[in-house]
């Protein structure tokens, strides 16, 4: 359980007026991987769609706290960004009713694609990454709202590698180390799936990466383990 955390979440349960949760995230907070998954509900901003069906954490989630709370959760992961679209479309993504935002966000980030070439400096990236989840949490910060970071599952061995088009930078250790170190400096409150992901794994003697369908996103069984994970980390019984 972690205690910053759950003390924000355990509002829901004492909610005297409906709760507003927000989700912000990538491809594995949209449900990609997950069984149904398309983007064929409301609009978020510009080319995305919610996926209001797909079998995912975070649909999970919603399901459950709508059901045993005065809550809504409002799901505006969209897939293949990064953390200066959230940054960018903050206002769009982030409504004045909400009362909790979550953000997991930073997975795109690891990457240059070699078009773009010449390869931009390791350090250089760590840099400017580490300044925009600083800038976020100013974001975060300036509403006034209880809000929470994340940092997402680790991803296979063949995707932290170049690929064909990509040079891979940063990989998602880098990601967590950072997330860390600004929780730390900001004290804002942080959930590492990562290395919640990998430790779990290892006390039940599987292959992490036999949960990614793709060696990125996770298949069904994968979105399992994050929604007890994130449960957990929310102080929820399930």
């Amino acid at each position: 359980m972690n205690a910053a955390v759950t003390k924000i979440m355990s509002k829901l349960a004492h909610a005297e007026k409906t709760v507003h949760v927000k989700l912000l995230g990538d491809s594995i907070t949209h449900g990609v991987g997950g069984t149904g998954f398309m983007q064929n509900g409301e609009p978020i901003v510009a080319g995305f769609s919610r996926n209001p069906d797909g079998y995912c954490w975070a649909k999970k989630f919603k399901d459950f706290a709508e059901s045993n709370f005065n809550c809504t959760v409002v799901n505006n992961g969209c897939t293949g960004t990064k953390i200066e679209f959230v940054i960018e479309n903050f206002d769009t993504l982030v409504d004045e009713e909400d009362n909790i935002i979550f953000c997991m966000i930073g997975t795109n980030n690891r990457h240059q694609y070699k078009k773009d070439a010449p390869m931009r400096d390791r350090k250089e990236m760590l840099d400017e990454f580490y300044g925009n989840i600083l800038k976020l949490h100013e974001k975060f910060k300036a509403t006034g709202k209880d809000f929470i970071m994340a940092v997402n599952i680790p991803a296979s061995a063949a995707n932290e590698k170049d690929g064909p088009d990509l040079w891979r930078i940063l990989h998602m250790n880098d990601l967590n180390d950072l997330y860390t170190m600004a929780s730390i400096e900001c004290g804002f409150p942080f959930i590492s799936m990562y290395s919640l992901f990998i430790e779990d794994c290892k006390n039940r003697g599987i292959d992490f990466e036999s949960l990614l369908c793709d060696g990125l996103h996770p298949s069904d069984d994968g979105y399992d383990v994050m929604f007890r994970l994130f449960m957990k980390e929310f102080g929820f019984e399930i």
